[in-house]
């Protein structure tokens, strides 16, 4: 009996040091892997451009993050599974740097013109107070462990739950902002933003339960889990730059608008189409009346270049292509024409698609809307069945 008992826990023993090694290995190639990362990050070559400083700290930023997670998985794969409440502290103090780094990197995605640094540090304060108070409370009162331990996860649970906020509003502000610029769809272009900022905090949650559950299995998943994880952020950036430039731009065409202005009137915003003009029945005459001949000429040059399947062009822009003021193209089109630019220049992209699939039924849906002026696919299945009342699908098997 005793002989059996002496070889089970021979057995248990050998087993947790298969364990302890599996562990170590995982940590120890998540380390590696971060550190890979944190150096492709490093050498992303960004424009030089004042427009991409802010993307140039972000980047840094999440090198920075994951520098910070490898030195942590490090220390892991040297130690081994260790975790008492100094440890878990430790970890909510990475874990924290990580929210934050994390969702200032979302924030620039959107809006570039955040001014990052002075965020940055503001945020750093509260969490340096925290730790040096929750660090020497556990050193004078160690019997309270456990009840520090409880404060670490509260706080940390408040910051996930104010930056979540806190991204909501700039991502929703910016996204108006950005539709405003260029009087387009773009919600969908940068529903990628939202994925990475609501998986960045899925991930911090389980962060939560990981290090309070304390299973060595389950720690060791959840290092699978960071290193994917940080990889799809990498890859984010590395997209961004093709993907999601247009936002820089809009920043471009903002600057350019805030310097032709007077100086009393900068940092007021962008001025707005008025309201008033979108409701008003149009006089006998408007077009005469109120001098848009011109503007209207313009305009039918404009179609005949068929420009409006020029993608990421700001309504400024276009007004500049047309040769007449921005404000003079928002009254031809409230008073003459009665409907958004937006919506009219949706139905003259359609309409060009359905011309393409005339000549050429066979062309890919990809090639289809490209040609058409759209960045993504879901936005021009959407415009295509509001206009001409079919799928896609169903308009290809009908022609």
């Amino acid at each position: 009996m005793r002989r059996n008992v002496a070889i089970a826990a021979i057995s248990d023993g050998t087993r947790q040091e298969e364990l302890m090694d599996i562990y170590r290995l995982l940590c120890a190639l998540t380390m590696g892997g971060l550190a890979c990362l944190a150096m492709l990050l490093i050498f992303l070559r960004v424009p030089m451009q004042r427009e991409w400083d802010s993307f140039r700290k972000a980047k840094l930023f999440t090198a920075l993050a994951c520098v910070v997670l490898s030195a942590a998985y490090g220390s892991s794969a040297m130690m081994g599974w260790t975790f008492g409440v100094p440890v878990l502290l430790v970890w909510f103090v990475v874990a924290a740097l990580q929210a934050l780094l994390l969702t200032f990197t979302c924030v620039v995605f959107v809006a570039p013109q955040t001014p990052m640094r002075r965020l940055i540090l503001w945020n750093l304060i509260p969490i340096a107070a925290l730790t040096l108070l929750l660090s020497s409370a556990y050193l004078v009162a160690s019997r309270w462990s456990q009840t520090l331990l409880m404060v670490g996860v509260a706080c940390y649970l408040l910051q996930l739950a104010f930056y979540t906020r806190y991204f909501i509003n700039i991502y929703r502000a910016n996204v108006y902002r950005l539709e405003e610029v260029f009087d387009d769809d773009l919600a969908p272009r940068l529903r990628w933003v939202k994925q990475l900022f609501f998986s960045a905090l899925a991930v911090g949650l389980l962060a939560v339960a990981v290090i309070l559950l304390t299973d060595q299995t389950l720690d060791t998943a959840f290092a699978l889990v960071v290193a994917a994880y940080y990889t799809y952020v990498t890859i984010s950036f590395i997209n961004y730059m093709p993907r999601a430039a247009f936002v820089v731009k809009a920043a471009i065409e903002e600057a350019k608008a805030q310097a032709s202005l007077e100086p009393s009137e900068r940092g007021q915003g962008r001025p707005q189409v008025r309201e008033a003009c979108l409701t008003e029945e149009p006089d006998e005459g408007t077009t005469t009346a109120d001098g848009l001949d011109h503007v209207r000429e313009a305009v039918d040059r404009w179609v005949a270049d068929k420009r409006y399947l020029e993608s990421d062009v700001s309504i400024d822009e276009i007004a500049r292509q047309m040769g007449i003021s921005r404000q003079e193209l928002n009254d031809y089109f409230a008073k003459v024409l009665q409907l958004p630019f937006r919506s009219w220049r949706i139905e003259q992209r359609i309409r060009e698609a359905e011309r393409i699939l005339a000549a050429d039924p066979a062309i890919t849906t990809s090639e289809l809307y490209a040609r058409c002026g759209y960045n993504d696919r879901s936005n021009f299945h959407k415009h295509f069945t509001k206009v001409t009342g079919r799928s896609l699908a169903d308009y290809r098997e009908e022609a």
